[in-house]
């Protein structure tokens, strides 16, 4: 189970609307009788900085910041991490050793609320009408789409049964190559369920998941032989379920002055977790809000979750 240090965080994370990255949908789609501006015309970068024509459904392919302050992101993620990026008209595209990572888009808070980031992340399926359709017979929701997003393909924004949110893509051109992460790039992502083995059925489906091994507590879904997501088991009844992402970090308990420093918050240091094997974890949020796992992660870690 999860340190009691995970408890405040779980309720103090204030979900962002999911109308805002609808927009992001809307304006980088090229739908008849949709009018878009020039920069809609560049606002979604391919998911590849070269076509693979390769696709691996259920892997986690791309990763879209939603922020009321790009400036303010830029200077946390690039203080962090030595993130660069480019813009590309409203879109800012991330990289990491000049490898295109993600990207972030700016949204305005309504006039009298306020607006945390959150990271989104995007799911390859090989066709996004068909899972689309499979999330709403299983009890989820497509809050937008399917639609064709300019230079990037086609996608949909879901959540599942239990109130997950991300995106269902069929990239232009294919998916990114499978890879071990570099430092700095994005190495996982978990599902934080109060119903694992609910979440478990629903995602092996979507995902194509062949396997599924690990801990009481942590569930490990794969296929091709390679390693897609984890479902973490957060047993609060009250708590939301939800995705979180991990950047692999060479030592996450030498960035944590450093997330202080650029405006970030440390929910959990590495070993504040009751379980052993979450010394090389830490749980942070970003000068915005948006949440994130630092992860130590070494090529044997692999080996021995299997043993």
């Amino acid at each position: 189970m999860f340190s009691v240090y995970f408890k405040s965080f779980f309720y103090h994370w204030r979900t962002t609307c999911a109308l805002a990255f609808a927009t992001i949908l809307i304006s980088g789609c090229a739908t008849p009788g949709l009018s878009t501006d020039s920069s809609a015309a560049e606002l979604l970068v391919p998911v590849t900085t070269a076509p693979t024509h390769h696709y691996h459904q259920g892997k986690f392919v791309w990763h879209d910041l939603l922020t009321p302050d790009i400036a303010a992101s830029r200077n946390f993620y690039g203080g962090l991490f030595n993130w660069t990026f480019e813009q590309h008209g409203r879109y800012t595209v991330v990289l990491n050793n000049d490898l295109p990572i993600g990207g972030m888009l700016e949204i305005k808070p309504e006039a009298d609320k306020g607006a945390e980031a959150l990271w989104l992340a995007y799911m390859s399926v090989p066709n996004v009408e068909k899972a689309s359709t499979y999330v709403e017979e299983q009890g989820g929701e497509v809050i937008k789409g399917p639609l064709a997003m300019q230079h990037r393909g086609t996608g949909a924004l879901v959540s599942d049964p239990l109130g997950a949110q991300f995106l269902l893509l069929n990239a232009l051109g294919g998916d990114p190559a499978d890879s071990e992460p570099e430092v700095g790039s994005w190495l996982w992502n978990e599902l934080w369920s109060n119903q694992p083995q609910d979440s478990f059925i629903f995602y092996q489906n979507l995902g194509r998941y062949d396997s599924i091994f690990g801990q009481k507590d942590y569930q490990i879904l794969q296929n091709e032989g390679k390693w897609r997501a984890g479902i973490r088991h957060v047993p609060e009844a009250e708590f939301k379920v939800r995705w979180v992402a991990s950047i692999r970090v060479a030592d996450p308990a030498i960035l944590l002055d450093k997330v202080k420093q650029l405006g970030g918050k440390v929910w959990v240091r590495p070993g504040e977790s009751v379980k052993d094997d979450n010394k090389n974890i830490a749980v942070i949020s970003d000068n915005l809000g948006a949440f994130l796992i630092l992860h130590r992660w070494l090529p044997e870690d692999k080996d021995l979750a299997e043993e």
